[in-house]
């Protein structure tokens, strides 16, 4: 069975005459009759009680008229979902980080991160840079915010800030 078998059955479904049909579809009628006739012998089902008149669902034509457009529903879906998650609006993202460091900016980027992608679930781990370094090599982990010193082999990396510190000793 194919998916376009189910596309014919659809549209013949709706017109109930498969001379409409056919014209829908771009075919000639015969071909498309022997496309209907072919999916119910696969079936073993009458879809369609067929008179000189007229075109009939039969009832298991009606019920498999329903699935199969919930069927085609959950394609459609499905195809939508696959474009979302290319395009980085579904799915997850796991991000590593390095303790207080980065606790000043990490909120911000991850609050217009997640107003930009709010499909998108965030998981944030605290691990040392090592840890990161083998979390992003193993995937467990999509990004991580490390500080130097940092093996740069395999890694792409992209410096955000630059933190500066103060010396205190007590008097």
């Amino acid at each position: 069975m194919e998916l376009r078998h189910l596309q014919y059955f659809v549209v013949v479904a709706e017109e109930l005459h498969f001379g409409r049909a056919a014209a829908r579809l771009q075919m000639t009628q015969p071909p498309l009759s022997q496309q209907i006739q072919q999916l119910e012998k696969e079936m073993g089902v009458t879809l369609f009680s067929r008179t000189k008149r007229k075109v009939e669902l039969t009832e298991a034509g009606e019920m498999f008229l329903k699935e199969v457009k919930k069927a085609f529903e959950q394609i459609e879906k499905a195809v939508e979902v696959a474009q979302s998650a290319q395009r980085g609006e579904v799915g997850s993202l796991s991000i590593g980080f390095v303790g207080a460091a980065i606790y000043d900016i990490l909120p911000s980027i991850v609050r217009e991160y997640r107003k930009k992608f709010p499909r998108v679930s965030v998981a944030l781990h605290e691990l040392s840079t090592p840890d990161q370094v083998h979390a992003l090599h193993d995937n467990r982990i999509d990004i991580g915010f490390l500080r130097p010193p940092i093996p740069t082999q395999l890694l792409e990396l992209e410096p955000i800030q630059r933190l500066s510190c103060t010396l205190c000793l007590p008097k």
